[in-house]
């Protein structure tokens, strides 16, 4: 019998009568011992309800399979019941999952397990008009396996995902064909599957819980042709990473995967594509937030590699080879070149250990996506949405945002100023080798050594790279979190940001006037210095 609960279970009502075709046992219970034969299963009182499916566009609309083989429907919340079952089922084949479409009201499938029965081919059955016909739906289902669970997708008509004995196969045009949806899923018999927002989820027999994140590209799968299609992306949500701040679990613990970090874009190269690709990102008002490209150099990240290699990944490249590709953005800004950078401790086995600093939070709003091909461009929209646990102001972002990508900029003008100086000091060693014991030049061996020393990186106060690696631990610190920056980071910025243009001002003395002066003597010399080669600091630089 069918139970409904109008107040979370503390009480119970029948809805029906026994659905599954049972009788009460007869006298004695003749031919019900433990040699029962199939026939006489009803007789003998068996039979459960397997599977029940109200309607997502109904409430007095149900539906239930039993696994004596009955499929039944209510229209009116149970008052009435009718045996809807086709001719096709046979006997005591379970039907193990009942789906009630989500867009149309007679519309439903059923997947029918008849493994007991020693038939063990797949059985899915599809009515569009409340039951009264039905139509067996299994071409391209591998043959020998059975179904436990058939689902309809909720957005696109006619996409149906179906859960077998050894794993996932998907219709795109209302089961008439099927075909593998494995991917890296193990082969393991799905018995439940779930469509939840834009995720497909799968509940296997002692291989886990797995989600396939972001099934939009099956929502607008049509024939593909042309120079490249590109998808459009699901809402991005800005949910910040795994933020553990403590040991990293060791790489034999059992624990699950999160889903990607940020938004996966999908796109389809034509078989005659040839050359780079690009995606470009830009917000609302046309300004370029993020751009890859497929022949970019991989970022040069220092930092002091501490742990063994396998807990790193590389970095993804946007791949240009014809085909079905997904690129992963993680809802940053481009990454600000430092001095030097640190490994996060918040590290997963075989995912990746990320580098601090990383780029600021793109804020939520709307955005476009454009590849960018040999064949053309191609634009779709992206939403980006708030992690829902937040309640941070539009203003408390902003001011965020603003605060953060100032720290860049700030970063970036170390980054630069060290360059330079790097660039300077190689020359000048390179000079004091060369010219030592050099007696026709030896003032200017001398002032060469004395600038030598003078442009080595220094440890104290006034050292760029000390305020570098200060505003770079500033920087991961408001990014933890989606709230305004405090009074506190807003003071440790602005003093240490003082103190680099102060330290960056003092270089730039140094090479527009000492250096300077030596690089014309050394040119005078008829010597070779070296010492202009790398300016990368303008006159507008400090007031960025």
């Amino acid at each position: 019998m069918l139970f409904a609960s109008h107040d979370g279970g503390d009480h119970w009502e029948a809805l029906s009568p026994d659905l599954t075709g049972a009788r009460p046992v007869g006298a004695g219970g003749a031919g019900c011992g433990d040699n029962l034969t199939v026939d006489r299963g009803a007789a003998c009182g068996y039979g459960v309800i397997q599977s029940i499916a109200p309607s997502p566009r109904s409430a007095q609309m149900i539906w239930v399979g039993t696994d004596s083989g009955l499929i039944q429907l209510t229209r009116d919340g149970g008052r009435h019941w009718r045996n809807v079952t086709p001719p096709v089922v046979a006997a005591w084949a379970k039907v193990s999952a009942i789906d009630a479409s989500a867009l149309e009201a007679d519309t439903a499938y059923a997947a029918v397990d008849a493994q007991r029965l020693g038939d063990f081919r797949p059985h899915i059955l599809r009515t569009h008009d409340g039951g009264t016909t039905w139509k067996e739906i299994d071409a391209g289902l591998p043959a020998g396996e059975f179904v436990s669970v058939v689902r309809a997708d909720p957005i696109r008509p006619g996409l149906l995902y179906a859960g077998t004995a050894e794993g996932v196969s998907v219709s795109f045009d209302d089961g008439e064909h099927w075909q593998s949806l494995q991917l890296d899923l193990p082969k393991a018999w799905v018995r439940d599957l779930l469509v939840h927002g834009d995720d497909l989820i799968a509940a296997t027999q002692g291989r886990a819980i797995w989600i396939l994140d972001d099934v939009t590209p099956l929502r607008q799968l049509t024939s593909l042709h042309g120079p490249a299609y590109l998808f459009k992306p699901e809402v991005a949500w800005r949910v910040h990473p795994n933020n553990n701040r403590d040991t990293p679990l060791p790489p034999e613990t059992p624990v699950g995967r999160n889903p990607p970090e940020g938004v996966p874009i999908d796109y389809w190269l034509g078989p005659e594509t040839r050359g780079p690709v690009s995606l470009e990102i830009r917000d609302a008002e046309g300004r370029l937030v993020r751009r890859f490209s497929s022949d970019a150099k991989p970022q040069t990240v220092r930092a002091n590699r501490y742990f063994e290699e396998d807990w790193l990944k590389p970095e993804p490249r946007l791949a240009a080879s014809p085909g079905m590709h997904r690129f992963v953005w993680n809802l940053r800004r481009e990454r600000p070149r430092a001095m030097r950078y640190e490994y996060s401790i918040r590290a997963i086995f075989g995912e990746d250990t990320p580098t601090e600093v990383e780029g600021a939070f793109a804020l939520p709003g709307r955005y476009t996506v454009e590849l960018k091909t040999a064949g053309g461009a191609y634009r779709m929209p992206l939403t980006v949405r708030l992690d829902p646990r937040v309640h941070a102001s539009e203003a408390d972002l902003v001011a965020l945002d603003r605060f953060t990508r100032a720290l860049d900029r700030d970063l970036e003008l170390a980054a630069a100023a060290d360059a330079e100086r790097e660039s300077a000091h190689a020359a000048l060693d390179e000079l004091t080798h060369r010219l030592r014991g050099d007696a026709a030049h030896a003032a200017l061996v001398e002032q060469v050594g004395s600038l030598a020393q003078a442009t080595h990186e220094g440890s104290g106060n006034d050292s760029f790279g000390a305020a570098s690696s200060v505003l770079s631990a500033l920087d991961a610190d408001a990014e933890s979190a989606d709230r305004a920056p405090t009074p506190a980071q807003h003071q440790v910025a602005s003093q240490y940001s003082a103190q680099l243009r102060k330290a960056v001002l003092a270089w730039r003395e140094l090479r527009d006037q000492q250096l300077a002066v030596l690089d014309v003597r050394l040119r005078a010399a008829g010597l070779a210095s070296g010492l202009q080669g790398n300016k990368s600091l303008d006159s507008d630089s400090l007031g960025k």
